[in-house]
């Protein structure tokens, strides 16, 4: 049974444990913590704890976590670029169109697959069960990744994630105009009760969500934004920008294909119809990671480039104007 130690962050004001915790990167839901705090898995300084308590900052939590039946997966000789690599971390560009880890209708060929292949030590995965796995990124959104090689490693960028000191930028291409050009978007989001694959505001159970956004340019009936997450939830970009009637172009689950044709100048449609066609996937790139390296206590910057499908939409996009 993997036991799981994180570290809580200073708090503006005391929470409950398991909100807290349900802020962690570990893949464990608010329900999925109270079930283990009823079976008295979860501890501060050898105390069980209860579900009303509250935390402020500071301390240590053990999870107990049981194991649970996962897909079984092997090593895979799957194309990867490799950003950078040393004895402690990787960082990966995983592509469109890559699932991160295995699930139900994607046992194979999944970037934990590759990882087996490229790295000889991963850490053990903690919660997600998936050696290296530190955070995760849509099958259809590109971009860089960290991985971790060893469980201390990993709990240090875990932690990084839950105190926001692990920042990713994000460039996406949208539908329309953000007006103001540069600001946030805070509307907290929950999983929608009408379909669980997607987020929406409209959940009874929404958490905090700020993402800052910045327009890099404005082309014809699209922009290309920069964006940056304050916050980590599930499809928090997309969500977001889908609720400030912004989808990024080519998103088949957040308005973002040919729903939106009716929402722009009849004279760009047959431009925007024909892009869409050429785009079978969001428009969204993880282009940039900061973090500090948890070994060095350095800090270290990575970015990459758009990808080819995302620089093609852009060329054909910026000759129409």
């Amino acid at each position: 049974m993997p036991l799981i130690t994180v570290k809580i962050p200073t708090l503006p004001e005391p929470e409950r444990i398991d909100v807290a915790l349900a802020q962690a990167d570990l893949g464990l839901s608010r329900s999925h913590l109270k079930r283990l705090i009823g079976e008295k898995r979860i501890t501060i300084n050898d105390k069980w704890v209860r579900v009303s308590q509250l935390v402020s900052g500071g301390e240590e939590v053990v999870i107990d976590k049981p194991d649970e039946k996962r897909i079984s997966f092997v090593s895979e000789e799957i194309e990867l670029e490799i950003v950078f690599e040393d004895d402690f971390l990787a960082v990966v560009n995983k592509p469109a169109g890559m699932v991160t880890h295995p699930a139900p209708g994607h046992e194979s060929g999944t970037l934990a697959n590759a990882l087996l292949h490229h790295f000889s030590q991963l850490s053990s995965g903690y919660a997600r069960g998936f050696p290296g796995l530190v955070h995760r990124l849509d099958k259809n959104t590109s971009g860089l990744m960290v991985v971790a090689k060893n469980d201390t490693i990993h709990r240090k960028l875990a932690a990084q994630l839950m105190q926001r000191t692990l920042t990713r930028e994000y460039w996406a291409l949208i539908w329309g105009k953000m007006n103001p050009p540069k600001g946030s978007i805070d509307i907290a989001i929950g999983r929608s009760r009408a379909d669980r694959r997607v987020m929406t505001s409209g959940s009874p159970n929404t958490r905090e969500a700020v993402t800052h956004y910045e327009t890099m340019e404005e082309l014809s009936f699209l922009s290309l934004v920069k964006l940056h997450l304050e916050t980590g939830r599930t499809h928090q970009i997309r969500t977001h920008l889908k609720e400030s009637n912004h989808p990024v172009f080519g998103d088949p689950e957040y308005t973002g294909r040919d729903g939106r044709l009716t929402g722009i100048e009849a004279r760009h449609r047959p431009t925007a119809l024909k892009l869409l066609k050429a785009t079978p996937r969001q428009m969204l790139h993880a282009k940039r990671l900061v973090f500090i390296h948890p070994e060095t206590g350095k800090s270290a910057t990575f970015e990459v480039e758009l990808p080819e499908d995302f620089r093609q939409v852009l060329d054909i996009i910026r000759h129409y104007q």
